[in-house]
C-alpha cells in the first residue's frame, strides 16, 4: 500500500509538473499576443494622430492664407476708396462755398431792391444752400457705403475661410 501511495504521489507530482509547464508556455504565448495587439494599437493611434495633426496644420495654413488675402484686399480697397471719398467731399465743400458766395451776392442785390426781391433772393439762397448741403451729405453717404461694402467683403471672406477651416462642404455658399 505504501508503494501505491508513493506511486500515486509521484504520478500527481509528474502531472502537476507537466500542467505547470503547459500553463507557463500558454501564459507566455498569451502575453506575447497581448503585447503584439497593444503595439499594433499604439502604432495605429500614432499614425491617426500624425494624420490628424498634418490635416489640421494644412487647414490652419489655408485659413491663415485666406484671412491674409481678405485683409490685404480690404486694405488695398481702403486707400482708393478714401481718396475718392476725400475728392468727392472736397468737391461738395467747394460747391457749398460757392453757394455761400452766391447767397452773399443775392443778398447784396436784394438790399437794393424792394422787399419782394429780398424774399426771392433769400429763397433762392436757401435752395442753393440746401442743394449744396444735400450734395455734401450724398457724397459722405457714398463714402460710408463704399467703406461698408469693403467691410462686408472682408467679413464674407473671413466667414468663407472659417467655414473651410471647420470643414464646410460648400465654403462658397452665401452666409
Amino acid at each position: 500500500m505504501q508503494q501505491i501511495l508513493i506511486t500515486a504521489a509521484a504520478g500527481v507530482l509528474v502531472a502537476a509538473a507537466s500542467a505547470a509547464s503547459g500553463f507557463w508556455a500558454g501564459d507566455t504565448y498569451g502575453a506575447g499576443r497581448v503585447q503584439q495587439a497593444w503595439d499594433k494599437d499604439k502604432t495605429t493611434r500614432a499614425q491617426a494622430t500624425t494624420t490628424q495633426v498634418i490635416t489640421n496644420s494644412e487647414k490652419a495654413s489655408a485659413h491663415a492664407s485666406q484671412s491674409t488675402t481678405a485683409v490685404d484686399r480690404f486694405v488695398t480697397a481702403q486707400a482708393p476708396a478714401a481718396a475718392d471719398a476725400a475728392a468727392r467731399i472736397a468737391d461738395a465743400r467747394r460747391l457749398q462755398r460757392d453757394a455761400d458766395r452766391r447767397a452773399d451776392r443775392y443778398r447784396a442785390m436784394s438790399k437794393a431792391s424792394e422787399a419782394e426781391r429780398d424774399r426771392l433772393a433769400s429763397y433762392a439762397a436757401g435752395l442753393d444752400a440746401s442743394l449744396a448741403e444735400g450734395r455734401l451729405l450724398a457724397e459722405e453717404l457714398r463714402a460710408t457705403l463704399v467703406d461698408r461694402d469693403n467691410r462686408i467683403r472682408l467679413l464674407a471672406d473671413t466667414i468663407r475661410a472659417d467655414r473651410i477651416l471647420c470643414g464646410a462642404t460648400d465654403p462658397g455658399a452665401e452666409p
